[in-house]
């Protein structure tokens, strides 16, 4: 029976759901009297399979045609899901009653009939990760190799799951109660990532807080021969201090580690080191300060490119080169990654391996499908040909970060490697910031300390400002002129701003965004990143649009034909008051883009176009999905509101209720907004537009004016305003010293 075996305590047998699914290893399905009803063909699985693992949303028969046919014409591929729907519906039917809600558009399974075993360890908290079995089974084994499309699936699905329980279990060994607890967490945590430095020490200091410190001296043996076998190199420095100590204290014949070691804190730096300097034991024993990788690059990464198969060496190879050459050169015009360019020669599979281990922490990997379509005369067939990207982690065994598929043709080769350039930049970017997640904030370098502020601004949760913030400040002190530092400022800058609501405070982060800004671009003047992301400041600022207006100008002949400029120009076309081609310039890019990082960063900057565009439907949609993942958003949700109304006004759909309820949250938030406070937030909108955000606010119920400003009391829900400061006079001051 596996996980479901037993039922959650003080659930009554008749209260259980009628369908278990066991997913991981092969798929089992089963009743709760244990008739197994496991459907026989692999499409049937993969589809209930994609349907499990969706978090109990509806999948679009377009999405599960594309996963489970990828080679097959889109008629071809829906004709057989409708087919798959059918004999999937056949298998469940002995339960007598049907799990599945099929819409016309989606289907889903429906959530309070079916249980599913890994959303067990997706839904456990710390506390409770370790009352579940730990698995070794691999996702889904059973499903391997039945689509292109539903491998890199399962792929991401797989990463998702491990890096969740990463995630988990490293919350538990540092926040459960009984120090055996905290060793079986990093155990188990260690056989998922063998280089979590936090992890070790955990494990090292608990193991001698529990007076085993020959255990806690073999843990010291096989951290260091984890990092040499894959990494060949040491640990951090404060890893290697803990090691030290734990070594020196069996040099003294010492039966404790006493204090020193259970903080981790007892070496201190010599001459006056800073902190986030590298340091190495010297034959003698001793620690010697070095700079640090994070200290002295200007890069967070490496990257390269696995050299071409032979089997790819086919009549489009000129296509796919251009793309590669055209990413390598934009990922290194990002200014914070080191780029080992594609080889254009096929190597042999010896070579090509020894190639993958050298050429950076991160690798590109390639590979193309082609497919026969009819052809529009005389039954002729014509050649599709689609390329497939992963990007890997080599120092964590390869693992995914980042993987899509492209239609490749002479003519999209700008618009695909605009892409990928933009994609796999910010990917390994995240990436980066969540490698470092498991240190301490004080044993951070500049630049993780940079990256770990880069991950908590894509949240874009009030709540996160002031730790990012911190984090910046701390990392700009000790290394002021660092590109990818300064880009994060500018950044968090402009992210922050989209959420104050006093307009000195609005006018403070601008400021100081535009500062870090411009710094980037004096320390790189060839950054088109830099000079974007100052244009789309200045764009805010009346007396200097002009200037931000030049700059996109001056970036086009440089920037990718369908690349992030055009986005830019979208909200430039919006500040000349010319709303309508501003829409219609953001639906050009999500066509070429639809997963682009801006679309999810700069998303107040999307639905305030597509609003004032015309497009409000498109701008209900976006603020939804922000909304789901951000609630307090008060920005976010005043746009919403506005959305909501031009929809129900139009006639589109009916959305009283949801009105309602958005009102309602937005007034629980921030209980003093008006149209006055709303108009001082947007007071750089033109004037038409910014009378039109007004009147849909008006309609939605929110005041005229207020008797207090909105920043001057707390909100009623989460005890902090919208910016996350229990009141403007402790937000702390510019990101850029």
């Amino acid at each position: 029976m596996g996980l479901f075996g037993t039922i959650k305590p003080g659930l009554r047998k008749s209260q259980a759901a009628i369908l278990h699914l066991e997913l991981l290893g092969t798929m089992a399905v089963q009743m709760l009297d244990g008739t197994i009803l496991t459907p026989t063909g692999a499409k049937t699985r993969g589809l209930l399979a994609i349907l499990a693992l969706s978090d109990r949303r509806p999948v679009t028969r377009k999405n599960l045609a594309h996963l489970l046919w990828s080679r097959r014409s889109d008629e071809q591929a829906r004709a057989s899901l409708r087919q798959e729907i059918h004999r999937l519906s056949e298998a469940l039917s002995p339960l007598g009653t049907d799990i599945l809600e099929i819409q016309r558009h989606a289907l889903a399974l429906k959530p309070v009939l079916t249980t599913v075993d890994v959303e067990r360890y997706l839904n456990a908290s710390p506390s409770g990760i370790l009352k579940l079995p730990e698995t070794e089974h691999t996702l889904l084994t059973d499903l391997e190799a039945v689509d292109p499309a539903l491998d890199e699936w399962l792929i991401l699905q797989r990463n998702r799951l491990r890096q969740h329980l990463v995630t988990v279990l490293e919350q538990a060994q540092s926040s459960l109660p009984d120090p055996g607890q905290r060793i079986e967490a990093a155990n188990r945590l260690l056989r998922l990532d063998r280089l979590n430095e936090n992890a070790w020490k955990v494990l090292m200091r608990e193991l001698v807080r529990t007076a085993d410190t020959s255990a806690a001296l073999l843990a010291a043996e096989q951290c260091l021969a984890a990092f040499r076998d894959s990494l060949a190199n040491e640990p951090s420095a404060a890893t290697m201090m803990l090691i030290g100590e734990l070594r020196g204290s069996q040099g003294a014949g010492r039966s404790d580690a006493g204090p020193e070691i259970l903080s981790g804190r007892s070496v201190s730096y010599a001459n006056g080191a800073e902190a986030d300097g590298a340091y190495r034991p010297t034959a003698g024993g001793a620690l010697h300060a070095t700079k640090s990788w994070g200290a002295g690059s200007r890069t967070i990464a490496s990257i390269g490119f696995s050299p071409l198969q032979p089997e790819l060496v086919t009549a489009v190879t000129p296509d796919l080169e251009t793309v590669l050459d055209q990413t390598a050169v934009g990922l290194a015009n990002l200014g914070f990654l080191s780029v080992f360019p594609p080889s254009r020669t096929p190597l042999s599979p010896e070579s090509s391996k020894v190639e993958a281990r050298t050429s950076g922490d991160y690798l590109i990997k390639t590979k193309l499908q082609t497919s026969f379509l009819p052809g529009v005369a005389g039954g002729t067939l014509s050649t599709r040909v689609r390329l497939l990207v992963r990007v890997t982690d080599q120092r964590r065994e390869g693992m995914i970060v980042w993987a899509e598929r492209f239609l490749i043709a002479p003519e999209n080769c700008d618009a695909v490697s605009a892409q990928l350039t933009s994609e796999i930049g910010w990917r390994i970017a995240l990436a980066e910031a969540r490698n470092s997640a498991s240190r301490l904030a004080d044993e951070l370098t500049p630049l993780e300390a940079g990256l770990r502020a880069f991950a908590l601004i894509n949240r874009k949760e009030p709540a996160c400002f002031d730790p990012a913030e911190k984090l910046l400040q701390s990392a700009l002190r000790r290394d002021p002129q660092h590109p990818f530092l300064l880009q994060t400022a500018a950044l968090f800058g402009l992210v922050r701003s989209y959420e104050q609501w006093m307009p000195e405070r609005i006018e403070h982060d601008r400021a100081a965004a535009i500062e870090a800004a411009r710094g980037l671009v004096r320390i790189v003047p060839e950054t088109l990143t830099g000079r974007l992301m100052l244009a789309r400041l200045l764009l805010d600022r009346p007396s200097e649009r002009e200037a931000g207006l030049r700059l996109i100008e001056e970036a086009k002949p440089f920037a990718p034909l369908f690349g992030v400029v055009i986005a830019m120009e979208a909200y430039a076309l919006l500040m000349r008051d010319r709303p309508e081609e501003a829409a219609a310039s953001l639906k050009t890019f999500r066509r070429s883009h639809p997963t682009h990082p801006y679309i999810d960063l700069f998303d107040t900057d999307v639905v305030l176009i597509f609003l004032l565009g015309g497009n409000a439907r498109e701008a209900v949609e976006r603020s939804r999905i922000a909304l789901s993942m951000s609630p307090t958003r008060i920005a976010m949700l005043t746009l919403h509101l506005a959305g909501l109304v031009a929809v129900e006004e139009a006639g589109e759909a009916s959305l009283l209720n949801e009105l309602t309820q958005a009102r309602s949250q937005l007034l629980q938030l921030m209980p003093q907004i008006s149209l006055e406070v709303v108009s001082l937030h947007h007071a750089y909108l033109p004037p038409e537009r910014l009378t039109l955000l007004l009147g849909l606010l008006e309609r939605a119920g929110i005041p005229a004016a207020s008797s207090a400003f909105a920043g001057q009391s707390k909100p009623v829900l989460g005890g902090t305003s919208s910016t996350g400061y229990e009141n403007s006079s402790v937000v702390p001051s510019s990101s850029v010293p």
